[in-house]
């Protein structure tokens, strides 16, 4: 049983120490008591000395107070003023008074000393609402700009102490500390404000008291007032806890900051080998080169492997944006170099190889290789805080260059190990603020013409889709037009007795260029001197030599086309058909098998890192391809639990209806581990689902609505392999094929130009990149208007 009289802020003026501005002056005070008494003893006896007049009380209370002029301290006053009421009123059997002032410190304006008679070790003094900005959070948008928090503080008192501990000196202390760092946590702010606290000299002599920090975000989760934590140190607990000294970022920069404060790097003591990422980015001459020398000088490295190599990108320069476009892209690479010997390797290539000149920070460069990851064997990521390097890279996070080729390479769950956000979120928080410096083009190399260094571009953003709610990537670049240049007699929709007559073929190709760059800044021939269609008769290696090798060197030596305009494709499953006609002018290798017709295809692609390879799907070979299009199964090998399929990075439950597309991209999806196991560069492909080969015509409907599947297709192997195509482009051959024929009800494959122009507008809407079609003149319009409809372009 427990009665109390209590008395809530009563208002009183004294000089209690300095205000806000230094001045003695007298501040409006607020004391709140609470006095434990006994009802009961005061009853019984009717004695008046046991009886706690909240009125009398208040006014003797406010006569105390206005005795003094100067109490000298907020603590002090409080004290004192306890001491009378205990000594005056012998029903006060404990006491707890609050004095509290809102006008001590400019930065606070709560600040209470508080008086316990309970307590034979010490009082508090109380500092509430200390409202500070300050960089703290591991997520993108809170890294971007300084956050209110508040910080409450509690300092014990001790009892053989007339004067509080000095809170002035302990606010300012704390403010100019907090306001001038940056925190990833929550907790290091607080147990770093406790440290602060204990080194004023009034808790460095007394090194047992226990000083409580609270800190609350104010706007960390919606529909709260504030979360956070709190904690308790004594000096003595704090004795072995640096501070950490990272600065804020100076205002107006850019740089995204995040502090990392571990010096110890975790790496392998064995024989095993590590994994790092490097960022290489080129603006001066020859890009495309410095960036091939670049990477064969890490090969040649015996400490290092090169893994795989992203695609190739276009961006804007940042920070300093007088100068040339940067070509960027990422290199995934195996080492038992330690960081510091791999950044001087990074170092040894930059400078002494490429000869790279550096006059301004982010100034032009002919190659610039950063590592931006670092894991060792067991797959844990590496952080380093040198003087000469931060792993992970301090900037990576404010870079689509860097983030978009590395979330090719990196699993696309793989987090920031200081954010703890997964990388994609990072760059979709890029792309979300609608920055065009942060749009990129994929690059995909061809051979130089003329001095003009050539590339096949293509844009892709991330769009959010009103009608499943998902964010995806979707194609907005022009597509390229493939017209179709057969050399043989006998093709399914065009074979004709021409085929031998260069002169007639030329003039054809005088067709396509005229007709074709009316609308298109480029044309893509793809020439093919063997028919490929199922069940066809396949002719010699020489014959097909003969049909495509002369009339690329004729094409080529037309000094009245614009040869850098003019795209050659050559369509062919021969390894030494591709060779020889890259050598006359080729510039892309269309291989119908995916290299599953001749085992040294990938070898010739990977010889010509320049040179464009069109990836397609089938299955069987040409005699037997029509029998082998069944879908219904998943593909997987029975008891295979590990490997893991996504699309749009998300697990789809049920099978139904996309076992045709999932079937293809995982079939396509080996034959991409092969090529780059080859190596392949991943900037030289093109993906084709192989509409028409090992397809019927159900299946090959499928396909064209489920394009956007296969281009955002992702899966992990039983073998700890990831398998991305983020950023692929994507070439459809719907032109005059027998499904279309079915549908219409035409036989006549030459005439099925028109439902074409229809098949074609939704492959565009689909996200097909690349059309290759036949009726070159109006299927060109029909490409056009989709562009318009369906990307805007």
């Amino acid at each position: 049983m427990e009665d109390n009289v209590h008395i809530d802020k009563l208002q009183v003026d004294a000089v209690v120490g300095p205000d806000f501005w230094d001045r003695k002056d007298p501040q409006r005070c607020f004391i709140t008591m609470k006095m434990l008494t006994d009802f009961n003893k005061a009853a019984a006896s009717d004695d008046l000395r046991y009886s706690l007049n909240y009125a009398v009380i208040s006014n003797d209370v406010t006569r105390f107070i206005n005795s003094q002029n100067d109490w000298g301290s907020l603590g002090k006053a409080s004290r004192m003023t306890s001491n009378y009421l205990i000594s005056k009123y012998q029903g006060i059997k404990n006491l707890e008074l609050s004095l509290q002032t809102k006008t001590a410190h400019v930065r606070c304006d709560d600040i209470s000393a508080v008086v316990d008679t309970r307590n034979q070790d010490y009082d508090i003094l109380r500092i509430s609402n200390f409202k500070l900005l300050t960089l703290l959070g591991v997520f993108t948008f809170e890294r971007l700009r300084k956050q209110f928090v508040t910080i409450d503080l509690e300092l014990p008192w001790t009892k053989d102490s007339l004067h509080s501990p000095p809170y002035k000196g302990i606010i300012d202390n704390v403010a100019e500390y907090v306001e001038n760092c940056n925190f990833k946590t929550v907790e290091s702010l607080a147990e770093s404000v406790a440290k602060v606290v204990s080194l004023d000299k009034y808790f460095q002599e007394r090194p047992g008291l226990p000083i409580t920090v609270k800190i609350i975000k104010l706007n960390a989760i919606t529909n709260t007032d504030g979360v956070g934590v709190s904690c308790q140190r004594t000096s003595k607990e704090l004795e072995s806890f640096q501070l950490s000294n990272k600065a804020v970022p100076s205002k107006g920069t850019k740089e995204f900051d995040l502090p990392i404060y571990s010096d110890e790097i975790k790496t392998n003591t064995d024989d095993r080998w590590n994994k790092a990422y490097l960022a290489f980015g080129s603006n001066l001459g020859d890009r495309f080169q410095n960036i091939q020398l670049a990477i064969d000088l890490l090969k040649t490295n015996p400490q290092v492997t090169v893994n795989q190599v992203s695609s190739l990108f276009e961006s804007e320069p940042m920070y300093f944006t007088n100068q040339n476009l940067f070509m960027n892209g990422c290199i995934e690479i195996s080492t038992n170099l330690k960081p510091l010997e791999l950044l001087k390797l990074c170092k040894e290539i930059e400078y002494k190889e490429l000869k790279r000149v550096k006059q301004i920070d982010n100034g032009p460069r002919t190659i610039d290789l950063d590592i931006i990851m670092y894991l060792n064997a067991d797959n844990e990521q590496v952080l380093l805080n040198d003087s000469e390097l931060t792993i992970p890279h301090a900037r990576m996070l404010e870079r689509s260059f860097v983030l978009e080729p590395l979330c090719e390479l990196v699993p696309f769950d793989l987090i920031h190990p200081l954010t703890c956000e997964p990388l994609t979120s990072h760059l979709s928080q890029i792309y979300a603020k609608g920055n065009l410096e942060d749009q990129l083009w994929k690059l995909i190399p061809l051979p130089t013409i003329n001095g003009h260094n050539r590339f096949l571009k293509f844009k892709t953003v991330e769009k959010f889709d009103d009608f499943t709610g998902k964010t995806t990537m979707v194609s907005q670049s022009p597509s390229y037009m493939m017209c179709v240049l057969n050399t043989t007699p006998d093709s399914f929709s065009d074979g004709n007795e021409f085929y031998h007559n260069l002169d007639k073929q030329l003039d054809r190709v005088q067709h396509m260029y005229d007709e074709g760059l009316k609308l298109h800044d480029s044309i893509i021939i793809d020439i093919g001197g063997c028919s490929t269609r199922p069940n066809s008769e396949q002719i010699e290696q020489d014959i097909e030599l003969q049909r495509t090798v002369p009339l690329i060197k004729a094409i080529r030596s037309r000094k009245d086309w614009e040869q850098e305009k003019i795209i050659i494709s050559i369509d062919t499953y021969r390894s030494q058909v591709a060779l020889k006609t890259i050598e006359a002018g080729a510039d892309m290798i269309n291989d119908i098998s995916g290299g599953t017709f001749d085992a040294s295809m990938f070898d010739v692609v990977a010889q010509h890192p320049e040179v464009s390879y069109v990836l397609s799907h089938t299955r069987g070979d040409i005699s037997n391809m029509v029998h082998m299009a069944k879908y219904d199964d998943d593909g997987l090998e029975s008891g295979d639990t590990q490997t893991k399929e996504f699309m749009f990075y998300q697990r789809l439950p049920s099978k139904t209806g996309t076992n045709v597309i999932r079937s293809i991209a995982r079939e396509i999806s080996d034959r991409y581990s092969w090529a780059l196991l080859k190596n392949v560069r991943r900037w030289q492909l093109v993906l084709d689902p192989g509409l028409g080969f090992a397809k019927n015509g159900k299946n090959n409907l499928q396909v064209i609505r489920h394009l956007s599947l296969l281009k955002n297709y992702c899966k992990f192997t039983k073998d700890g392999e990831y398998v991305n195509f983020r950023n692929i482009p994507i070439l459809v051959g719907p032109s005059r094929k027998a499904f279309i024929g079915k549908i219409t009800d035409e036989p006549d494959a030459s005439k099925r130009d028109f439902a074409t122009g229809s098949v074609i507008t939704s492959c565009v809407g689909f996200g097909a990149d690349v059309i290759r079609i036949h009726d070159y003149a109006n299927c060109s319009k029909a490409i056009r208007m989709a562009d318009a409809i369906y990307k805007g372009v």
